[in-house]
């Protein structure tokens, strides 16, 4: 469900306690040069982000892994919460549709993160991670998704039966690098404008690299209760003031600390020579 008002829309919640004898998939072997050969991060940010939908769901993700036919998809907790029966479609960029579901293996405790998967013998583009990155203020950063509605005159009609026609990529850049981050592990604060069904989708740097994902939008509903840190404080009033005017994403690097998410994300730098 794209960007709720309070977590503006992306994560899911499950990839620690993985058994160490399950065969983890590994991410494609795409290396950072390939990428800074490409013309723009337009090119990179629309074939690896998808379009999720469900019964009572509509959010987006971004394609982080391959494993033979079977592609894994980092989305919001909070996108797949009101999808009771785990029944879900992925819409990939050439516009086919894929049965996908919710991966049960992975916990990603208290942040708002989840991982989806479906299965196709066609070939899709998968991100290039590097967990070791960290971001700078004022980096440019660029935001991809599908918004659940577009503004027609003065009414605002949904998306849902459009496809992938909505996908929007919009451009900002970092504004906000919290010590302590928010709740389910918000911690980039940007100016990209981002819009409801946005919410799981890919934050990109300059280079086209994977570095966050996006789950909350401006001007959050809730007040304190929407921008507490992960420690149960509250900002002063000064700090929100700066706080609800930024879209907020969980870095990738915050991965670092979950149980053998390494094992999924492992990039292969022998690509890069």
């Amino acid at each position: 469900m794209a960007i709720f008002p309070i977590f503006g829309g992306l994560c899911l919640s499950k990839v620690a306690s993985t058994p160490s004898e399950m065969n983890l998939p590994q991410i494609q072997a795409v290396s950072i040069s390939t990428i800074k050969n490409n013309p723009t991060v337009e090119a990179i940010a629309k074939p690896l982000t998808v379009r999720l939908l469900g019964e009572n769901i509509a959010g987006s993700g971004a394609i982080i892994s391959r494993k033979g036919t079977e592609y894994f998809v980092l989305t919001c907790a909070h996108v797949l919460d009101s999808n009771q029966e785990n029944k879900l479609t992925v819409l990939t960029v050439d516009g086919k549709e894929y049965s996908a579901q919710k991966d049960t293996r992975f916990n990603f405790r208290e942040l708002d993160l989840a991982i989806v998967k479906f299965s196709t013998n066609n070939e899709y583009q998968v991100a290039v991670i590097n967990v070791n990155l960290n971001l700078s203020l004022g980096e440019r950063v660029y935001v991809a998704g599908f918004p659940n509605y577009e503004k027609k005159a003065v009414n605002l009609v949904p998306t849902i039966d459009l496809g992938i026609k909505p996908y929007n990529l919009t451009k900002g850049k970092v504004i906000h690098l919290l010590n302590l981050s928010l709740e389910r592990g918000y911690k980039i604060g940007m100016s990209n404008e981002i819009e409801i069904g946005m919410s799981g989708g890919p934050v990109l740097n300059q280079n086209g690299e994977l570095v966050g994902i996006i789950g909350r939008a401006k001007y959050a509903f809730g007040g304190f209760d929407a921008y507490r840190f992960s420690d149960g404080s509250q900002p002063s009033e000064e700090l929100l003031d700066e706080l609800v005017g930024a879209s907020w994403a969980i870095p990738i690097n915050k991965l670092n600390q979950q149980d053998n998410f390494l094992e999924i994300v492992k990039f292969h730098r022998s690509q890069e020579s």
